[in-house]
């Protein structure tokens, strides 16, 4: 009886481990999945995200077109039919990123020909003042 429970227990523990190695590969749909843009997302898009049915993919997309492109996840909240506890079951698999048409802001750029003139110094064409 003892060399059945032996084997029982170590057949439940090779069927875990394997189960942990598969769902740590991606297996599981862990955290390896793409995340959905919610600002670029058609509607099938969104309906990939589980939690999300046709009619709140929609709700999203009528309110990102009314009111702009989200600026946060939790800007959800404001979509019909989207309540705290759903946005908590969807919020590992959706992002904003970049807004459509924005772009990065670097350092302020000067104007072409004026970065390299030394303060003081006449531009190129132009007379030095009087008594240079």
């Amino acid at each position: 009886m003892r060399k059945y429970t032996f084997l029982a227990i170590g057949a439940l523990f090779i069927l875990l481990a394997l189960g942990g190695v598969a769902y740590a590969a991606g297996e599981g749909g862990g955290a390896d999945q793409a995340k959905v843009d919610i600002n670029t997302a058609t509607i099938e898009e969104l309906q990939t995200v589980p939690g999300l049915d046709q009619e709140l993919a929609q709700n999203i997309i009528d309110y990102r077109e009314a009111n702009g492109p989200f600026s946060s996840v939790d800007e959800l909240i404001s979509v019909e039919g989207i309540d705290n506890e759903k946005l908590d079951v969807i919020r590992e698999q959706i992002m904003v990123g970049e807004m459509p048409g924005s772009q990065p802001m670097g350092p302020p750029q000067e104007p072409d020909g004026m970065g390299d003139q030394p303060m003081g110094e006449p531009m190129p064409g132009e007379s030095p003042p009087a008594g240079y």
